[in-house]
């Protein structure tokens, strides 16, 4: 069997053939994905294509060693790859030009300290144990979502400021990724049968219509400060994942630091590596309309 290095080779070498992208040119790299998390990217770049979609050979690896045929993995890879291409058959606007995506600039909130190596080569704004990025989005519908990093090297190009990102970003996101917030026991009272007894504790889980990076819902002008204000409480906020965050009356905890237990314990145990957001447990005060970091 061989291991990955041979596998990688054995790959980039077979890909393409004369009924397959012959022309195409093949690239394998490793791409630094959130928090630290790195995986080995297969880049199949055919002739006038800006964009390529990103397939990881670790997966496909993982098959192989289970018993899965060379040939059959080559064939997946070229299935997955045409499948990919497919769903983003999008018109791609002139990457050159700031203003043919500034409508599809959106942010995403990010662990900082997690995040530093990446953060070096984007512009972001930090926040608290947090940092702010930018994206573009290349494709957003029913069958799913693609967006892409903006680099310090594509701002400087378009000679635009961190600035015209927040303000793009504070426009569109909301509009593209809509804020929804969930009561935990009714959603938990619709995934059973029986009925449930109402909680001692009751909390609401901010995301957004997608649930993709609903973290970022946080930013979103006055979502806090108006649900807030209808349960007449200040509210914790547990940053359960990139995806979503967690919100409980504050006037409901007795110790608050069993919160960051919670928390804690959760990234360690149920989130994965990738979507850990942050191991602090936040403070939302309704009169100075302000997030404040407990821990």
């Amino acid at each position: 069997m061989m291991n990955f290095e041979e596998f990688k080779a054995w790959v980039k070498e077979n890909i393409t053939s004369k009924d397959w992208k012959e022309t195409s040119q093949i690239e394998i790299s490793v791409v630094k994905k959130n928090n630290g998390v790195s995986a080995t990217g297969l880049f199949i770049r055919e002739s006038g294509q800006d964009v390529s979609p990103i397939l990881y050979l670790d997966d496909y690896y993982i098959h192989y060693q289970n018993g899965e045929l060379l040939e059959n993995v080559i064939r997946n890879i070229r299935a997955d790859y045409d499948k990919k291409v497919q769903m983003a058959a999008v018109k791609i606007p002139n990457l050159q030009e700031f203003e043919n995506i500034r409508g599809r600039v959106i942010y995403r909130l990010v662990n900082y300290e997690k995040n530093k190596e990446i953060l070096e080569d984007c512009p972001h704004i930090r926040l608290y144990d947090l940092a702010v990025t930018f994206r573009w989005v290349a494709r957003i519908d029913d069958v799913g979502v693609s967006t892409s990093l903006i680099t310090n090297k594509q701002v400087k190009e378009w000679g635009v400021s961190v600035n015209d990102l927040v303000l793009a970003a504070r426009q569109n996101t909301p509009r593209l990724f809509p804020a929804q917030i969930i009561d935990m026991e009714e959603m938990l009272a619709g995934m059973v049968s029986f009925i449930l007894y109402p909680s001692a504790i009751p909390m609401y889980i901010l995301t957004n219509k997608q649930e993709l990076n609903g973290a970022s819902a946080l930013l979103y002008g006055d979502i806090l400060k108006d649900f807030a204000n209808k349960k007449g409480a200040d509210m914790y906020i547990l940053p359960s994942s990139i995806h979503e965050v967690i919100m409980v009356p504050a006037d409901r905890i007795n110790d608050p630091t069993k919160l960051l237990s919670i928390v804690h314990d959760a990234n360690t145990t149920v989130v994965s590596i990738g979507d850990v957001l942050s191991d602090s447990v936040y403070y939302y005060d309704r009169k100075k309309d302000q997030i404040l970091v407990k821990a």
